[in-house]
């Protein structure tokens, strides 16, 4: 609970002035929001947003989808703060045996008014939460259109358009936005249709006065509509999302801070928990200002509510103001217990398979208790140039497991879960369990303690990265319990030139628990030969991919 409003709860405002009137302004507000159930006024310089996570959706039907609404209900309830607008995970209310009829925006219909022989009850019963509970919310349905509901799912498929969709309702229950995932992913090409105007349909005002976008999953990786509403001016965005995690670059929370740091946002993500299946990460992000909330799971049926206050993004001084006032200061677990990693293994994770094709370079063996290493790795036209400073740890010793860690770079194309195609650029340090390439982007298992051989106290990367397409640069790190670096733990810095951006990233705290650290290039594909809406050409793609990987682990392990 915020600080703040707990110390409001006991005393009297009158009994406790706090030294700045500006804190006591912003603390009594919040007390006035969560005991009269108020909203946040207008001209206040933050909001309270909330994020679900919640389990994925494992019986079909309408008992099961009944259930689950009734525990958004009490998740909304029960919450001790009563925030602005909270966001509900992808794909778990119903699925495209039980798809729904969402209606257009622009009717502006309160469901919650109406029999629900019109409107589906996901639909109306949402609207009546929202209404009742005074809130935005967002929701992420299959939809049905232009199509007599039948139970024959195969003639469903075959003869509606299907979607899957995001739902927002204001806090009168009436919906407002409805976006339809353009960016499908894996075998959601087979029952879903994507719409042709992303970025018209994903935008939202409120009465706090912020403008909100939105999109689901996959999207966060494509310049539509993710990067479009970006560009638009929009700075902060709801994700409803079921992200499987992957090694090195694309773990959850990992790549959700990276995206909202890069584009300087507040990012919204609501995460579906199938930790079995890779699945699990909620958060709040703050852009520059990092994470503002953020959990993984090992627990498939956790359902949990997540409220904190967010800085509006006018300007740096009431960022910073927010951030100090409300103590949003990111922190970060201790990693280190006797020497061992404290480490997160209860996700089953992906590798990133193209970086089997990287050109790396292992790092060897301290000769000393401690060293000092200078590098540049080229591929293509990227150089990357490494400055890595390092000391040993005396406790580990052969009988001790212990991360390697390999320089990389890599300039070409690649895909996401061997599935998506995907133009990439990198300059980085990743971990290995054991001295071979085929041994990175994995970690021990549970039952293995790691003990770190040696401690990094600087690393520097550089490198030049080619501005022939339109792109979005990330600093990437992930530590040992699957999370990005706190923002102070790194500085970057990027300088464009007409045709090259010369990017720096400097590891400014020693670490002995990363398994990747470095930086991304997302190279947008939107409207080339491999955009993935062209189906013939991304099919294409991901066959001579496989048959490129083939032909390595062949060259390989012969």
């Amino acid at each position: 609970r915020i600080q703040c409003l707990d110390e409001l709860l006991v005393v009297t405002p009158i009994m406790r002035l706090k030294e700045s009137f500006y804190y006591y302004y912003i603390c009594y507000t919040l007390w006035i929001v969560t005991i009269r159930g108020e909203p946040t006024p207008a001209n206040a310089d933050y909001y309270i947003g909330a994020v679900v996570e919640f389990p994925a959706l494992t019986v079909s039907g309408a008992a099961s989808t009944l259930k689950r609404l009734g525990e958004f209900r009490r998740l909304l309830e029960d919450a001790d703060i009563r925030p602005d607008i909270v966001v509900f995970p992808e794909g778990v209310l119903n699925d495209r045996q039980t798809a729904i009829v969402v209606p257009k925006p622009s009717e502006a219909v309160i469901p919650c008014d109406a029999d629900e022989v019109y409107y589906d009850y996901i639909i109306s019963r949402t609207s009546c939460y929202a209404r009742t509970l005074s809130l935005y919310v967002l929701i992420n349905v299959v939809e049905v259109q232009n199509c007599t509901q039948t139970g024959d799912i195969e003639n469903l498929i075959a003869n509606c358009a299907i979607y899957n969709t995001n739902v927002v309702f204001d806090r009168s229950g009436t919906v407002i936005s409805r976006y339809r995932k353009y960016n499908l992913f894996g075998s959601e090409w087979l029952y879903f249709n994507y719409t042709t105007q992303p970025e018209e349909e994903a935008i939202f005002p409120t009465d706090f006065n912020v403008t909100f976008g939105h999109f689901t999953c996959m999207d966060v990786l494509y310049a539509r509509p993710a990067q479009a509403l970006v560009q638009r001016g929009i700075t902060d965005f709801l994700h409803p999302s079921k992200w499987q995690s992957q090694l090195p670059f694309m773990t959850a929370v990992q790549l959700h801070q990276s995206w909202a740091y890069s584009n300087d946002v507040n990012l919204l993500v609501a995460g579906t928990n199938d930790p079995h299946n890779g699945c699990t990460g909620t958060g709040i992000y703050a852009g520059k200002y990092g994470t503002l909330i953020a959990t993984l799971t090992s627990d498939e049926k956790q359902s949990k509510l997540h409220v904190s206050v967010v800085p509006k993004k006018y300007n740096t001084t009431v960022n910073t103001r927010v951030m100090e006032d409300f103590k949003l200061a990111q922190s970060e677990t201790r990693v280190l217990e006797d020497d061992v990693l404290a480490r997160f293994t209860g996700v089953a994770l992906a590798r990133n398979d193209n970086i089997d094709l990287f050109v790396t370079q292992p790092l060897g063996v301290l000769a000393n208790e401690s060293e000092t290493l200078q590098q540049q790795l080229c591929h293509n036209d990227l150089c990357c140039n490494f400055y890595i400073e390092r000391h040993a740890n005396l406790v580990a010793n052969v009988s001790t497991s212990s991360y390697y860690y390999r320089l990389a770079a890599f300039h070409g194309i690649g895909s996401f879960l061997n599935t998506e195609p995907e133009a990439l650029a990198v300059c980085t340090l990743f971990a290995c369990t054991g001295d071979h390439i085929y041994t990175c982007g994995r970690i021990y298992e549970e039952n293995v303690p790691v003990v770190p051989s040696y401690t990094f106290d600087v690393i520097r990367i550089t490198g030049n990265f080619t501005r022939k397409r339109p792109s979005l640069l990330l600093p990437t790190s992930v530590n040992s319990l699957l999370m990005p670096l706190a923002v102070d733990a790194f500085e970057w810095q990027m300088v464009e030139y007409s045709n090259v951006s010369v990017v720096n990233l400097t590891l400014v705290q020693s670490r002995a628990d990363l398994l990747t650290f470095g930086i991304y290039a997302n190279y947008f594909l939107d409207d080339t030969a491999y955009d993935h809406h062209n189906k013939d050409a991304a099919g294409g793609f991901v066959a001579a991919a496989w048959l490129i990987w083939l032909s390595l682990l062949m060259q390989v392990y012969s």
